[in-house]
């Protein structure tokens, strides 16, 4: 009898054991695993800012007054400012290689430090004189504030990182950082265009749109709204008014209200964005083949709101919605 219970507390052991060494094992390939990944995160490849070969195609939307304009920046050259080497920055009068370059827009370089700098530019809302001031710095991490220009974007110019992640771009991983109002690309810049950090930018009916990127006549970026880098857009006076068709009713939205999209169900446009006040993207539906669509009060705070209808090579419509 001794025996039996001698052998049957061997195996209970040995059972015990066993799933000790197996939760071991489980924890040792956790382990592992967190350790690669972390060595990848690590030891992703930075990808410089470029120093020559890019076109930058961007868009400039306005209401107030009706306009629309695509434009493009291109680097081209060298200069010296200060004793220190940067590269020309042009607006473009085409966009082949070799650039056409037109207007001088200054300096633009990169430090050992993945800052980037500008100078000399005066074709920004604050210009730069021979002072260079901070354009992109990709050294930061979530929660930092990053500082540009001088007056630029934000107050003093300050932006704070609220969320760092991996985009996949011409078959690499890139760091993208989030600011709220806009991205930041490795390699590329933000993706509201260029100049956009030492840019004003104005809420309610005014937008700027990196529409592509192109390095060495390669499309690197693509904005996912258009399917190509020179888009030729509607002029926004051609279109109706925005408020003679688009319907809401009821409106001001107090419960449940229909947004009606019937005039525009037969064109190309996929989403209608929603903005506060401060020009914060709060909400994002597709509309894609839709002719009408629910909106609940229950989603928004109450307020005064911009919605944007965008698409793929679509003049975007824009209007007012209230939410009371």
């Amino acid at each position: 009898m001794k025996k039996h219970y001698y052998q049957v507390f061997k195996k209970i052991i040995f059972f015990f054991y066993q799933s000790r060494l197996k939760k071991l094992i489980l924890l040792f390939y956790i382990l592992i695993f967190i350790l690669i990944w972390q060595t990848d995160v690590q030891g992703q490849q930075y990808v410089p800012f470029p120093s020559s070969n890019a076109i930058w195609s961007e868009v400039f939307t306005s209401y107030q007054p009706d306009e629309i304009e695509t434009y493009q920046y291109g680097i081209e050259g060298d200069t010296v400012y200060n004793n220190i080497q940067y590269s020309k920055l042009y607006l473009l009068n085409d966009t082949v290689y070799p650039l056409s370059v037109g207007r001088y827009c200054g300096g633009i370089r990169e430090d050992d430090m993945k800052r980037i700098y500008i100078i000399d530019c005066d074709y920004v809302t604050f210009p730069i004189g021979d002072d260079e001031v901070i354009l992109y710095d990709f050294s930061k991490s979530v929660g930092d504030t990053v500082f540009v220009g001088n007056d630029g974007y934000g107050p003093m110019g300050y932006l704070m990182i609220e969320e760092i992640d991996s985009v996949l771009i011409d078959g690499n991983y890139r760091k993208r950082f989030n600011f709220g109002l806009e991205e930041w690309i490795e390699g590329i810049g933000s993706t509201r265009g260029l100049l956009s950090p030492i840019t004003a930018q104005p809420t309610g009916f005014q937008y700027w749109e990196l529409i592509c990127f192109n390095q060495d006549d390669e499309v690197i970026y693509l904005n996912p709204e258009y399917n190509t880098c020179f888009p030729i857009l509607t002029a926004i006076n051609d279109m109706k008014p925005v408020n003679n068709i688009i319907k809401i009713f009821p409106h001001p939205i107090t419960n449940i209200s229909v947004i009606d999209l019937a005039a525009i169900a037969d064109c190309l446009y996929q989403y209608i964005d929603f903005y506060n006040v401060f020009g914060q993207k709060v909400n994002r539906i597709n509309i894609a083949d839709s002719e009408q669509i629910i909106i609940s009060k229950l989603n928004y705070k109450s307020g005064l709101y911009l919605y944007r209808i965008s698409g793929q090579n679509m003049k975007p419509l824009t209007g007012k919605i209230i939410f009371e």
